[in-house]
């Protein structure tokens, strides 16, 4: 059977933590960008969870699809709030693992 050494399991880690950070940051970088061309305020997008909020943005229909005005007016707003909802949750984790970590 065969084993890895310490220096093999060592670049195994710090590849698989460079390819998630990566994941994230591109997440990070393309869920407002996804937001703005769909029509949504990229700003509640920023740090929305991630890969998780970068998966909701796409699934949302593009404000240019809204038939009457009041539907443009509730599909911006519902996916204003699902941004900031997730903003919020993503900061809120943030925080409270900082917080564990200062404390413990």
């Amino acid at each position: 059977m065969d084993t890895l050494t310490s220096d093999q399991r060592i670049v195994l880690v710090l590849g698989g933590v460079l390819l998630v950070c990566l994941s994230f940051g591109i997440s990070f970088l393309i869920a407002p960008l996804v937001a703005w061309r769909k029509g949504y305020a990229p700003y509640y997008w920023m740090f929305a969870c991630g890969p998780v909020g970068f998966v909701v943005v796409c699934c949302l229909r593009p404000l240019k699809n809204a038939e009457t005005p009041e539907q443009y007016e509730q599909m911006e707003a519902r996916a204003n709030l699902i941004g900031s909802v997730l903003t919020g949750i993503a900061l809120f984790l943030s925080v409270g693992l900082a917080a564990l970590e200062i404390v413990g």
